[in-house]
């Protein structure tokens, strides 16, 4: 969780990241040759693009004291802005794709190469036609997937089947994460925010003239045993917070006017802070390893199988695509990045924001070969700014996307890279919770 406080070291390590990386491919672009490592495969997971809130108006409605904006889709889906936000992540993609030499600038050739599966809701499946249309904008390419609206246990594996002792360890896992909150870090942003929804100026007293059904502030009880689906829950004003926080930033990153965003109570530089809220939730419900773990395993391990494939070079099982695919493409949601990231130990610092995975993010898993033969993976997180999503943007090389080479702590601990050999025994060793 600390990491979660260190924003601005994190953020000018990212910078300098980013600085490397930079100089790094300048100094290999026209230089590329038999003694330079190649690009063989990189899988992608991706989150689908800006959406519509999943809470029904209605809904949200209750903890404000003025009415939440319209939107044009139902709750969930994916909107035309969105659409278009990840067509440009697409060929963006393509670009960066083209630099490395792992396909050519133009043309379908590559379409062939590349392999699509996306979840099956709207926004998942309309951001796997958006990316494809980006990459290949003249080409057919079939997005895959089981049918509109099934459950994928990929995306979404059930809960397993655990007794009341394991149940326990659940439990004190996330409640001991839990006891360890940083509450004083974010009392003020919570205060902020119920001023937000208040509808109060800044540094003002007021009474809203029709005060909320249920404010934010009320209630606080902390960790419980959860209900269906989830097995645990925290009953606290962050939870309700990281929702709304969220939301704030759909508004932004749709471009909707400025008077409501937060009721023209939110810029970009308070979305920023409010949006730490709902990393801070997140951490604790699908960063804990044992909750990671529910999530995440069957998705890392088909994320190394479909390495493997490439290293191997012939159908492996469990891997998705088929041998010789150079761009395999996940497209799902930020519960299926965050935990993985949390099995994986990474983190990053992006557009100012600490482990934040904002629509369109893309947790890229990069398979290269030395010229003696020898595989390594490294890993990135690339993200379209808030402003570029804010105001629709066109992603270029003079105008990229924010970028992030990520550390992977059980290679070495300070190493961005990792030999095959030690990526799989890593991969397998956090998925199957050795």
């Amino acid at each position: 969780m600390n990491r979660l406080y260190k924003t601005l070291l994190l953020t000018s390590l990212c910078a300098f990241s980013g600085s490397a990386l930079n100089a790094q491919t300048a100094a290999g672009e026209g230089s590329r040759g038999s003694n330079q490592d190649k690009l063989k495969l990189v899988v992608v997971l991706s989150r689908h693009g800006v959406r519509s809130p999943t809470w029904t108006v209605d809904r949200l409605n209750a903890y404000s004291s003025k009415p939440w904006p319209a939107w044009s889709v139902p709750p969930g889906y994916l909107t035309a802005h969105g659409f278009e936000l990840m067509k440009f992540f697409g060929a963006y993609d393509r670009i960066s794709l083209a630099k490395t030499g792992l396909f050519a600038a133009e043309g379908c050739t590559a379409a062939s190469d590349t392999y699509i599966w996306a979840d099956t809701d709207q926004r998942t499946l309309e951001s796997g036609k958006a990316l494809a249309a980006g990459l290949f904008p003249e080409c057919v390419v079939p997005v895959h997937s089981l049918g509109e609206g099934e459950n994928d246990p990929l995306f979404h594996p059930p809960i397993p089947v655990i007794d009341s002792a394991q149940a326990d360890r659940v439990f004190a896992d996330f409640s001991t994460r839990v006891a360890t909150l940083q509450v004083a870090s974010y009392t003020g942003l919570l205060t902020q925010m119920n001023r937000v929804l208040l509808g109060c100026e800044p540094d003002a007293d007021c009474t809203p003239s029709r005060p909320p059904e249920t404010p934010l502030m009320e209630g606080k009880n902390g960790a419980v045993r959860g209900k269906g689906d989830h097995l645990v829950m925290l009953q606290d004003p962050l939870a309700q917070a990281s929702t709304f926080a969220e939301d704030f930033q759909l508004e932004y990153t749709e471009g909707l006017p400025t008077q409501l965003v937060g009721w023209g109570k939110v810029d970009e530089a308070q979305v920023i802070k409010f949006i730490s809220l709902h990393s801070i939730y997140f951490d604790l419900m699908h960063r804990t390893p044992s909750l990671a773990r529910m999530e995440a395993s069957s998705m890392l391990s088909a994320i190394t199988r479909t390495l493997q494939q490439g290293v191997e070079g012939k159908a492996v099982s469990g891997a998705v695509g088929v041998p010789g695919n150079k761009l395999v493409l996940l497209v799902g949601h930020d519960t299926n990045i965050g935990p993985i990231a949390a099995l994986l130990g990474l983190h990053w610092s992006l557009d100012g924001r600490a482990d934040d995975i904002a629509p369109g993010t893309e947790l890229a898993f990069e398979l290269w070969q030395t010229p003696q033969g020898a595989y390594r993976v490294k890993v990135t997180v690339t993200m379209q700014t808030l402003r570029q999503m804010h105001d629709a943007q066109v992603l270029t090389s003079a105008n990229p996307p924010a970028r992030q080479v990520v550390i992977l702590p059980a290679c070495g601990g300070e190493t961005a890279e990792c030999s095959w050999d030690e990526f799989r025994k890593v991969a397998d060793a956090a998925a199957d919770g050795r």
